[in-house]
């Protein structure tokens, strides 16, 4: 074994060397004693594997890099406090890419300019014009921290920001800022947007082939296409709406049988080739799965120009090594993971994974190859083609699962056929997209004309994922939970949602949030978790409780939901009313129900419901009050009730004791008054708590109020998402997400 690492770390020094390093920098991340530590450990095995030299270069490097990691991360950090204590007022910067966004603001990284945190990576929140790559951008604001993960499976957007270096969120004044912008910034603009409009011109721009091509071609994903993209995960190909190095690879071989067929001879070719690369990589943005790709390339290829013999694995360390020097942070980044590690799978991987499929590319027993008929020259071609392409298919599933199984929970063994048929159909749509860009300043009729048969071939690809993603068994999510458990959400702006989910008995969405909020954080965090709703529960016609209606029955399966009014005046409402029952969702009406059986068992006591035709009294005033029988547990869901329903309540003289309230606030009125509280008596409360606008707020002196009548406050402003669970023993577990605050109520 020693002999056989010895002599592989010869072969591939550079590998070595940035194996190395990455582990340094990896341990060093937690903590900087570990990565100095870990740098001796390497230098040691480097003179165990090798001799005293080869440890002194694995040492130096671990040293080098980690020392640049740390200082970049300190110096966002100390730029992050500083900026933090500054007070409103002027700020100017560079944006780093183009500014996205509707409705008059937009996000984009920048760079500031001037002032004591001169080249300071911040995230802008703008409003008015939206700038692009390059341009200088001015307005008054003031600087805020990342933000925080407060709901389990979201997105995690300020780790995400911190990795790429940004050290605060800057966000502007409600009047609009100045952008300035150069002429040759408005030139790449409009070269990168005539790119964009040339693959899919003579489609409709919401049409799926559209949407699909530009995936594809340049990983511009439409965040509302989630159906789409959930069939592409699933099926373990959704790295094709990354560009990465699959993208790049193909791009050049394209071009490259071009240069060939043109009679280019290989060197002026390669010369040729490599800046094309690099122009395709920034037409599509330059994320860096697609920048290691185009720098390897130049790295590998570059090695014919000089005559000299490449080495893949030696290019892959090159590139990793240099990434690492240049920022340390890329490789905590997950498409950077599976953009190096593939690579390095099918290196190392593609000798064993052959070994599965060399039966199938055998020549016939007894049979030279130069007497094969052409139908079995061609059948025998045919094998050995899929032959290949199932080792290289099998190497990367092989070398991806680990690291899809840690950032994903997500193992997909359907992946292994469905990259098979879904590869060649991406490189014919590459093919058919560059083709088309190339034709459009000159012909643009013909360049529809091919945009419309590429749209065949992007249906395709469509449709063979999601054929590939409802195979049984063809994809596992280890998030999902064996334990039923009840989700209340955190979301901006008075927007509520709650989930109760059980591991087989389905699960249901007791309101959906906003529509922005359904399809941003509630969506993929329920995605994310393996949760599947089949039922919705809403408790008032207000828009920040709807989810916008249709995206939630189009992106899971609802089959029934529970209305609390059958009139109201919201768009979203209506779409509920009118809509769902066409959708095949049969409707409730709260008022007609006394109560609906839940998964687990539990079940859904309506306490009070609204006059279901009265439409002149605002949204808060027409809010159904639910209880949630749940493991011998009462939940009471008063959503943003006012005193006004809350009085209505109370005069029915029910009995209306709770364990827990989960209370939202109404715009103008009194939530949650003494004589309800009195009446319920709840051990526990979780107010909804939003910053803006200021109706959402939760009054300190309020949350004061109820602590000192003994009840624990789970405040989500501070809290997050809250979790409600039962364990083994019967006692009710109420947890926060962000401060992970818990309490635990005994079974009675």
């Amino acid at each position: 074994m020693r002999a056989a690492l010895t002599a592989f770390f010869a072969h591939h020094p550079m590998l070595a060397a940035a194996l190395a390093t990455a582990g340094c920098i990896a341990l060093g991340d937690r903590s900087l004693v570990a990565g100095c530590l870990a740098a001796g450990v390497f230098g040691g095995l480097g003179i165990c594997f090798g001799n005293w030299r080869r440890g002194l270069a694995w040492a130096l490097c671990c040293i080098l890099a980690l020392g640049i990691f740390a200082w970049r991360n300190h110096r966002r950090d100390a730029a992050a406090t500083g900026l933090l204590d500054q007070v409103r007022g002027l700020v100017e910067g560079r944006a780093l890419a183009d500014g996205k966004g509707d409705n008059g603001s937009w996000t984009t990284p920048v760079r500031l300019r001037g002032g004591a945190y001169d080249g300071t990576k911040v995230w802008w929140e703008g409003r008015g014009e939206s700038p692009v790559a390059g341009s200088l951008v001015r307005a008054r604001g003031n600087f805020r921290p990342l933000p925080v993960l407060r709901n389990p499976g979201e997105f995690d957007q300020g780790a995400w920001l911190r990795r790429i270096g940004v050290a605060a969120v800057f966000r502007s004044a409600w009047s609009n800022g100045q952008v300035e912008t150069s002429r040759l910034a408005a030139l790449g603009a409009r070269v990168r947007l005539a790119f964009r409009h040339a693959v899919t011109a003579g489609l409709a721009d919401d049409s799926q082939a559209a949407i699909v091509i530009r995936a594809v071609v340049i990983g511009d994903v439409q965040p509302d296409a989630d159906e789409l993209i959930a069939d592409f995960r699933n099926s373990g190909t959704l790295h094709i709406f990354s560009v990465s190095g699959t993208h790049v690879a193909m791009v050049a071989s394209i071009l490259w049988v071009l240069l060939r067929v043109a009679g280019v001879p290989r060197r002026w070719a390669i010369l040729a080739l490599l800046p094309a690369i690099f122009g395709y990589t920034w037409l599509s943005g330059n994320s860096p799965p697609a920048l290691r790709s185009a720098w390897m390339a130049s790295v590998f290829l570059g090695a014919f120009v000089f005559r000299r013999r490449p080495d893949l694995l030696n290019s892959l360390g090159l590139v990793l090594f240099v990434m690492l020097l240049w920022d340390g942070n890329l490789l905590f980044q997950p498409g950077v993971q599976l953009s190096y590690g593939v690579v390095a799978a099918i290196a190392l991987g593609t000798n064993w994974a052959e070994r599965a499929f060399t039966w199938f590319a055998q020549p016939p027993l007894y049979l030279p190859t130069a007497l094969l008929s052409r139908s079995q020259a061609l059948w025998l071609k045919g094998r050995r083609y899929l032959a290949q392409s199932l080792t290289v298919s099998l190497a990367a599933l092989v070398g991806s699962t680990p690291l899809t199984i840690y950032h994903f929970g997500l193992i997909t063994p359907i992946a292994l056929l469905a990259n098979l048929i879904l590869m060649p159909l991406v490189f014919v749509l590459l093919a058919a997209a560059m083709l088309a860009a190339a034709l459009y300043p000159v012909a643009p009729k013909t360049a529809c004309w091919v945009n419309r048969a590429n749209a065949v071939v992007a249906n395709a690809c469509a449709s063979s994922a999601h054929v590939m993603s409802a195979i049984p068994y063809g994809h596992f999510n280890l998030h999902s939970s064996n334990q039923p458990f009840l989700l209340v959400y955190s979301l901006d702006r008075g927007a509520a949602a709650a989930c109760l989910a059980t591991a087989n008995d389905g699960a249901v969405l007791l309101d959906c949030g906003d529509s922005f909020g359904f399809k941003r954080r509630l969506m993929p965090s329920l995605r994310q978790l393996g949760v599947t709703p089949d039922s919705v529960i809403l408790s008032h016609p207000d828009g920040q409780h709807l989810g916008g209606g249709a995206p939630v029955w189009a992106a899971f399966p609802i089959r029934q939901v529970l209305l609390p009014v059958a009139r109201a005046r919201s768009p979203s409402y209506l779409a509920w009313v009118n809509n769902a029952p066409k959708a095949g969702i049969h409707t409730l009406q709260a008022a007609a129900t006394t109560a609906l059986p839940l998964p687990d068992g539990a079940c859904l006591e309506i306490l009070y419901a609204p006059d279901p035709a009265s439409t002149l009294t605002r949204a808060d005033d027409r809010v159904a009050i639910y209880r949630l029988h749940w493991h011998s547990w009462k939940i009471l869901f008063t959503s943003d009730a006012g005193t006004g329903a809350a009085t209505k309540l109370l005069a029915t003289g029910r009995d209306l004791a709770a364990d827990v309230i989960i209370a939202g606030r109404h715009q103008s009125d009194v939530s949650l008054g003494d004589a309800l509280l009195a009446k319920v008596h709840p051990a526990a409360i979780i107010a909804s708590n939003a910053e803006f606008p200021v109706e959402e707020r939760l009054p300190p002196q309020q949350a004061a109020f109820w602590r000192a009548r003994g009840i624990r406050v789970f405040d989500q402003e501070q809290t997050g998402a809250v979790t409600l669970s039962v364990d083994a023993a019967g006692d009710l577990l109420v947890k926060g997400f962000v401060d992970h605050s818990t309490l635990r109520l005994q079974h009675r």
